[in-house]
């Protein structure tokens, strides 16, 4: 429970709101995007290639960043490295960023492109959310990981329910055509404030990892200290106890 107040968790709780939080988004509302950014125009056959690119894409995301922590555990056993497999925690809301950067800005021929990138970055981000709580907590990790999963929930009703959909929906109302919205102007606001949030994510992963970083080198440094350095440590630590007590002996004799 004292992990409740301390800042790694909820730096990592508030990386996880941006990367785990901000996915859903896209993958609920890919038919509204769809059809705002092509003026109403709504094609079944596209939007079933978008949701099949948004499954590949995030299968792709996991496997790689597993295969990317498979090599670089190697390569820091076999002393090749000392980066962290946590470096990676800024990258999933990177993509993120970039993506719904290009979901306000694309014209609607070109949603395979930040479909593409979204999905990869999702499933590059709930890899790495599940690795760096294994990282980061030897004990309890099931608890440390369901309380960073809580990000999630609430992003879900915060950025889907009412950011998302109440835009969606009074733009609508605003141009007549609800419960449509048929114009890029329906959703472009919504893509650039999830840009914000995972561009703030990504810098939260960046301070989590250099701390976590800094933690591990400074463990690392005790462990490989000589032990006559740690005898020498605990004999000027011990040396001021002994004289106390030979001063007693003294005074009692």
């Amino acid at each position: 429970w004292s992990h409740l107040f301390s800042f790694h968790l909820w730096a990592l709780w508030l990386t996880s709101f941006g990367m785990w939080g901000t996915g859903p988004v896209m993958q609920m509302n890919a038919a509204q995007i769809s059809r705002s950014t092509n003026y109403g125009v709504y094609d079944s056959r596209t939007l079933t290639l978008y949701i099949a690119i948004m499954s590949v894409g995030t299968a792709i995301g996991r496997i790689s960043m597993g295969y990317f922590d498979m090599k670089l555990t190697a390569w820091n056993r076999a002393g090749k490295t000392k980066i962290l497999t946590t470096i990676a925690l800024p990258v999933a809301p990177l993509m993120f960023a970039v993506a719904y950067f290009l979901f306000g800005v694309v014209p609607g021929k070109a949603l395979l492109l930040p479909f593409l990138l979204g999905s990869f970055s999702n499933g590059i981000a709930w890899s790495i959310g599940i690795i760096a709580s294994r990282m980061m907590y030897a004990k309890d990790i099931g608890k440390h990981y369901s309380f960073m999963r809580t990000s999630a929930a609430v992003a879900s009703i915060a950025l889907n329910r009412f950011l998302f959909g109440g835009m969606y929906d009074a733009e609508g109302r605003k141009r007549g055509e609800f419960p449509s919205c048929n114009a890029p102007s329906c959703v472009r606001k919504q893509m650039f404030i999830l840009m914000g949030i995972n561009l703030l994510s990504a810098c939260v992963a960046v301070l989590v990892h250099w701390r976590f970083s800094r933690f591990t080198r400074a463990r690392l440094a005790e462990e490989m200290a000589p032990p006559s350095q740690l005898q020498s440590e605990q004999d000027v630590v011990e040396a001021p106890y002994a004289e106390h007590t030979a001063e007693g002996n003294s005074l009692q004799s």
